[in-house]
């Protein structure tokens, strides 16, 4: 059995068009079916739980720090901080430079250090970047950081 059905474009069309409608129709009063039954549930009695909800409303004139929106259109109160600002010394930035040995021959000592991946030989008064030895003894080397001429001492041990 071949059923054939012929259908002028027009038709066609009209049939397109009727679903459609059928369809939104459909989505439309399902949306619109929940909102009935939410009202008919407000409807009920609400049961007292013992909850004090004047306790949880905001006192009159109060208004949350956090609050993005709110206004306040009193005087504005002096900011607390701004009194006196806390300056803090500046500081040199640590030593660059670690020990890594020293080698004395003819009665000469020479210290090495490390920076970065370079070996260096110190000796009293040099000047290396932005530092300058002062002073090496036994236990320690004296640095001065030249922009700021503070006293840095880099340990022997």
């Amino acid at each position: 059995m071949n059923l054939r059905f012929n259908l002028s474009p027009w038709k066609k069309n009209a049939a397109i068009v009727a679903a459609a409608v059928t369809v939104a129709a459909g989505v439309v009063a399902g949306r619109e079916r929940p909102a009935v039954e939410l009202i008919h549930e407000r409807s009920k009695p609400v049961q007292d739980d013992g909850i004090d909800l004047a306790k949880l409303r905001p006192a009159e004139g109060s208004v949350p720090q956090n609050d993005p929106f709110a206004r306040n259109f009193g005087p504005e109160k002096p900011a607390q901080a701004a009194a006196a600002p806390a300056v803090e010394k500046p500081v040199a930035p640590p030593l660059p430079f670690r020990y890594f040995g020293r080698l004395t021959e003819n009665g000469k000592t020479e210290v090495f250090v490390m920076r970065g991946e370079d070996l260096l030989s110190l000796a009293p008064g040099q000047t290396i970047g932005e530092y300058r030895v002062d002073k090496i003894a036994d236990a320690s080397i004296s640095f001065t950081y030249l922009p700021m001429k503070m006293k840095q001492t880099l340990d022997l041990q």
